[in-house]
């Protein structure tokens, strides 16, 4: 039994292997705030074509190269007191709570899927795929926020990693008919309607986004048909509802989307009976 490979050492009646998880829960989320760190990182170079893995980072203000102290996640900012060590400049508060925030997003990915030191390999390989995928989310919804577009690098990206997430659930006899179907249908369906939406009101511009029509059928690609129509909901509504909040003159769906997809992943298990309801009734 447990109790007797892990016996008690403390007062508070923590065993070996519950120090062990809180250890494993702690790596992950230093682990989600060092991916927040680069996905700061990614958002803003992305979009003017720079490079994100041999150019070392600096300071956008004085172009000052940065050491390996400047950029220790969260506590650099803490440590500086929120301004460049070189220039004075304030660093944007967007950072720190970004690097929290998929810190956070990390932690509760794993805790949501139970994962203990004792998860199979399996299970952490599920696990990383679904973090890779995560990455695609931030820095997609990231750059959308900023300049409106879908980033078609990471879009490509997201394809791979889902393609490969793909293979590994074949081998676990996971079938993909649903992954594939939330690829092919609801895009296409939405490029009909936006094509016939334009042709109608004789306007340049598609109605919906053709990158936002791309996005929707990675995330299909990814989570499958129901869970899809999930996200796409989710984001519907946090649309309206920060719409409300903050008039957006042009609204990033996109950005809206990777919110709801996160979510989505994030409470998997409790809505996975809704998504194999909406599996079964389209099938």
């Amino acid at each position: 039994m447990l109790k007797n490979v892990y016996p008690l050492n403390f007062k508070n009646g923590m065993n070996e292997m519950e120090i062990m998880n809180i250890i494993l829960y702690i790596m992950i989320f230093i682990s989600g705030s060092v991916f927040g760190s680069f996905f700061t990182l990614a958002v803003y170079r992305l979009p003017r074509k720079e490079n994100i893995t041999y150019v070392r980072s600096h300071c956008t203000t004085c172009n000052h190269k940065l050491n390996i102290l400047d950029l220790i996640p969260i506590w650099s900012y803490i440590f500086l007191g929120g301004k460049c060590r070189y220039c004075k400049d304030k660093i944007r508060s967007r950072y720190i709570l970004l690097e929290i925030f998929s810190g956070l997003v990390f932690l509760l990915i794993a805790l949501s899927l139970k994962i203990t030191v004792f998860s199979t390999l399996n299970e952490f390989i599920n696990l990383a795929f679904i973090y890779l995928f995560v990455c695609a989310l931030f820095i997609i919804g990231g750059i959308d926020k900023e300049k409106y577009i879908i980033h078609d690098g990471t879009l490509i990206y997201g394809i791979v990693v889902s393609l490969a997430y793909g293979i590994f659930n074949a081998f676990m006899n996971v079938s993909m008919k649903y992954n594939l179907l939330g690829f092919i249908v609801i895009p296409l369906v939405m490029l009909v309607i936006s094509k016939i939406l334009k042709y109608i009101k004789s306007e340049d511009k598609l109605p919906i986004g053709f990158g936002d029509i791309k996005y929707i059928a990675l995330i299909g690609l990814f989570l499958g048909f129901g869970m899809q129509i999930l996200s796409i909901i989710s984001a519907v509504i946090i649309a309206i509802i920060m719409t409300l909040i903050k008039k957006y003159e042009k609204i990033p769906f996109g950005y809206f989307l990777s919110i709801s997809t996160t979510i989505v992943i994030i409470f998997n298990s409790q809505l996975s009976q809704i998504a194999d309801l909406i599996n079964i009734s389209f099938m």
